[in-house]
């Protein structure tokens, strides 16, 4: 049973805060690159909008989640990391508008942190859930820590 609580609710809180702060971070900064990029240069913008802030606010969930819960960081953690890039997309997209960025319409931000929502916290189960298949097959095996 501590074994199934440490996964579910987590035992180790510092590391639950880093894994959702540093990822939160990241996501920022690439959301602050891509937005500074759509001021100077629209190729730059291209290419960081078509490559890295989808990997980011989709792909990237999924294997952090999967190494918080083997980390034992807990359910609430890995599931924020799915809500993250939804938050810092919306409110960068948000300042963006109020701004006027050019390209930026505060109409479809609405269905685009949405569909993000969908996705990234899917991401985040899935990778969530293999984390924890992972964690306790490591257990089961004999070389994964059983706290």
């Amino acid at each position: 049973m501590t074994t199934t609580k440490a996964l579910l609710f987590g035992r180790r809180r510092e590391r639950a805060v880093g894994l959702v702060v540093g990822f939160t971070v990241a996501v920022g900064l690439v959301a602050a690159v891509t937005l500074v990029a759509s001021a100077i240069d629209h190729r730059t913008v291209t290419t960081l909008s078509a490559r890295t802030l989808p990997f980011v606010a989709v792909y990237a969930p999924a294997p952090i989640a999967a190494v918080g819960a083997y980390a034992r960081c807990g359910g609430p953690a890995c599931l924020a990391v799915g809500v993250v890039p939804v938050v810092v997309l919306g409110a960068s997209l948000a300042v963006a508008s109020a701004i006027g960025v050019s390209g930026v319409d505060g109409v479809w931000i609405a269905e685009l942190t949405g569909s993000f929502l969908t996705h990234s916290v899917a991401s985040a189960f899935v990778g969530f859930c293999a984390g924890v298949t992972a964690a306790l097959v490591a257990d089961l095996v004999g070389i994964g820590s059983s706290e």
